[in-house]
C-alpha cells in the first residue's frame, strides 16, 4: 500500500502501560508525516524502497514541518498488519549511524498505527514498545468541544509546561488560575475534565505558591475535590490516585482542617478537645491514604514512595495503632467513607454553596 501523507495533530494523550497518564494538554501541535522509502533512511542503513520512513514534528514553534522541529527522528518501518480501517506499522532490526561507525539498532522498538475512516486518516498512534508508552495524535474534529470555563485550557497549559520544566511559565498560569476560581469558584459547576485542575491546584502546594495556611487549604480543598470528582469518572485511572495520595501528603496539614469540618472533628485547636481533634483528623487522613494505596496495588509495586508509605502503614496497623479498628480491612473501609463523606462536603460548600473562603 503507498502510505504518503502528513497528518496534522492540534493535541494528544499519551498512555502508560495502557493507563491514561496525561492530556490533551489544551493545545500541543504535531504532525506525524508517513513516507514512503524510496532513497534509504537518513543516518540508518537500510536500502532504498524497503518500507516507508515515520517522523514526527512539533507544530508549537514558528517551523514549517520541513525545518528543524523534528520531535522523533525518521525511522525506518514496514507494515505488519492491515485492513480497511487500519494499518499498522513497525519498525525492524537494522544498522544505525553512530559516532563509532555502524552499529545494531532495535527498531522494534517503535510502531505506529495508523486509523482510517472513508480512506482518510482519522488519527495516528505512536508505540514505543520498550518503554510500554502510546502518543495518541488527535484529529482537530476529534477534539472535545466544550464550554468549559477558561481555567480548563489553562490548566491544561499549566500541566504541559510542568511536565517540560518550564516552571516560571507555570507558576504564572497557576497564580492566573488561582485567582479565578477564588473569585468565581460557581465555575467548578461547568467543568467536565476534573483532572487536570486537581493537578494544578496540587501544583500550587508544591509550588508553594503561598505561605498562608487559608490559602493553602483552599489549594488543597480544591485539588482533593477535582481529583476525587475526576476519579469518580475514571475509576481505573492510576494516575489519579497518585494525585490524590501526593495531595493528602503535602497538603496535609492545611488539609487536615478541612477534615475537621468534613467530618465534624470540630474543637477549639487550643484547648485540650482540639489537641484530640488534630489527631483525629491526622489519622483520618492516614486511612484516606491506606484505602488508596491497598486498593491500588501497582502504585507500591511501581513507585518506591509508596512501598514505603506503605510499609509505615503496615508497621502502625501491626501495633494496633487504627483505633478502634484494628484490622486493616476495617481502616480500609474507615478510609473508603471518609473518602466519601469529605467529598460530599466539598461538593456542597465549593460548587453548590461557591464558598473557598476556608
Amino acid at each position: 500500500m503507498n502510505l504518503d501523507f502528513v497528518f496534522k495533530s492540534p493535541d494528544h494523550i499519551r498512555y502508560e502501560n495502557g493507563n491514561h497518564v496525561s492530556g490533551p494538554h489544551g493545545g500541543a501541535g504535531r504532525a506525524v508525516k508517513v513516507e514512503p522509502n524510496i532513497n534509504g533512511c537518513e543516518g540508518y542503513n537500510v536500502r532504498y524502497g524497503d518500507g516507508f520512513i515515520v517522523t514526527v514534528f512539533s507544530l508549537d514553534e514558528n517551523h514549517p514541518v520541513w525545518q528543524n522541529n523534528i520531535q522523533m527522528t525518521p525511522k525506518p518501518m514496514r507494515i505488519v498488519s492491515q485492513t480497511a480501517d487500519k494499518i499498522v506499522l513497525r519498525g525492524f532490526p537494522v544498522q544505525a549511524q553512530s559516532p563509532f561507525g555502524w552499529v545494531d539498532f532495535n527498531g522494534e522498538d517503535y510502531g505506529l498505527t495508523v486509523k482510517m475512516k472513508n480512506g482518510e486518516v482519522e488519527n495516528c498512534i505512536l508505540h514505543m514498545h520498550d518503554r510500554n508508552i502510546d502518543i495518541e495524535y488527535l484529529k482537530e474534529d476529534n477534539q472535545q468541544t466544550s464550554n468549559e470555563p477558561e481555567i480548563v485550557s489553562l490548566a491544561k497549559r499549566a500541566n504541559a509546561q510542568y511536565q517540560q520544566e518550564s516552571v516560571t511559565d507555570a507558576r504564572q498560569l497557576l497564580m492566573q488560575i488561582y485567582r479565578s476560581v477564588k473569585s468565581n469558584p460557581g465555575q467548578l459547576k461547568e467543568v467536565n475534565d476534573f483532572s487536570a485542575l486537581g493537578t494544578v491546584f496540587l501544583m500550587m502546594l508544591d509550588q508553594n505558591l503561598s505561605d498562608d495556611i487559608d490559602t493553602q487549604q483552599m489549594m488543597a480543598s480544591v485539588s482533593y475535590l477535582c481529583i476525587s470528582k475526576a476519579i469518580e469518572k475514571d475509576s481505573s485511572n492510576l494516575n489519579l490516585y497518585k494525585d490524590r495520595l501526593l495531595m493528602l501528603r503535602i497538603g496535609h496539614e492545611p488539609f487536615s482542617y478541612t477534615v475537621m469540618n468534613g467530618l465534624n472533628i470540630n474543637a477549639n485547636p487550643f484547648s485540650v478537645m482540639g489537641s484530640m481533634a488534630t489527631y483525629s483528623s491526622r489519622d483520618a487522613i492516614y486511612k484516606m491514604e491506606i484505602a488508596d494505596l491497598e486498593l491500588n496495588s501497582e502504585l507500591y509495586n511501581q513507585v518506591p514512595f509508596f512501598k514505603e508509605r506503605k510499609d509505615e502503614f503496615d508497621e502502625m496497623i501491626g501495633r494496633d495503632f487504627f483505633m478502634p479498628e484494628k484490622t486493616l480491612e476495617n481502616v480500609i473501609k474507615s478510609g473508603i467513607e471518609n473518602h466519601k463523606k469529605l467529598l460530599e462536603y466539598l461538593e456542597n460548600r465549593v460548587m453548590n454553596e461557591e464558598d473557598v473562603d476556608f
